[in-house]
């Protein structure tokens, strides 16, 4: 265990973890000017999804189903290639699950261009809009379950709902004298990871409001450079952290 925590702490996996991070808050913030809805968590759309069910807007209802159901199946996709290929003692799939966001983004970027998607930023219900939703959804939800057990649950890079909360009782177990070491660590990767999340709204709002669709190409770019990275390292860490990256 102690291996593996100080592989999660290593200066150059906290470097992936910050652009994983940055990479999150980019997507959420695209998604939300795309079609009207943040698209890396699921806090609300049940509400919603029942709000417009009782009034009859049913396809506005279907709409909000979407948001969870395709995070779960990113998550589910994620954690089949992962986690039970590794209790089934096979090698866990961390490259083709980046790579295979690489393509949607790259996919998303390209379609966008051509006129092959609803105006940017319309928030028109549809079912092209619907797709679309679905996608960055589930790319979320793919790239949340990957890091998120890569990490044992330290790192979160989709959401700050679980970051604030890990925060939380990281504070509450130094304020408590408990473990303070590891906290210390995991604290500061933890606030780093909110900063930035924050920066990757930050930017990513500026790039889509400017480039709209093509503002899909910098996670594209993001993803195929962590893909990359993974590959080339992969060997490495599997060798000395069988359960880690």
């Amino acid at each position: 265990m102690s291996a593996k925590r100080d592989a999660i702490f290593h200066s150059k996996n906290k470097a992936l973890w910050y652009i994983l991070a940055f990479q999150g808050g980019l997507i959420n913030v695209g998604g939300f000017l795309e079609v009207g809805h943040f698209v890396s968590h699921v806090t609300g759309f049940s509400g919603q999804l029942v709000l417009e069910t009782m009034k009859g807007r049913l396809l506005s209802a279907f709409f909000f189903a979407l948001i969870p159901c395709a995070f779960l199946l990113g998550a589910f996709i994620s954690g089949y290639m992962t986690e039970v290929r590794r209790k089934k003692h096979q090698s866990p799939v961390y490259i083709h699950i980046m790579g295979s966001m690489a393509i949607i983004f790259f996919a998303l970027a390209i379609a966008g261009a051509n006129n092959l998607l609803p105006d940017f930023g319309k928030e028109t219900l549809s079912l092209s809009s619907a797709f679309v939703l679905a996608l960055l959804c589930g790319t979320s939800g793919a790239q949340n379950a990957l890091f998120t057990s890569a990490s044992g649950a330290v790192v979160r890079t989709t959401h700050l709902t679980g970051l604030f909360t890990d925060f939380g009782i990281g504070l509450a177990k130094l304020f408590g004298n408990v473990d303070v070491q590891h906290e210390v660590r995991a604290n500061k990767l933890r606030l780093g990871l909110i900063l930035f999340f924050l920066l990757g709204s930050l930017v990513g709002a500026w790039i889509f409001l400017n480039f709209e669709y093509l503002g899909w190409l910098i996670p594209a770019s993001l993803s195929t450079f962590i893909a990359f990275r993974l590959y080339m390292t992969r060997k490495a860490f599997e060798a000395v952290f069988p359960d880690s990256l």
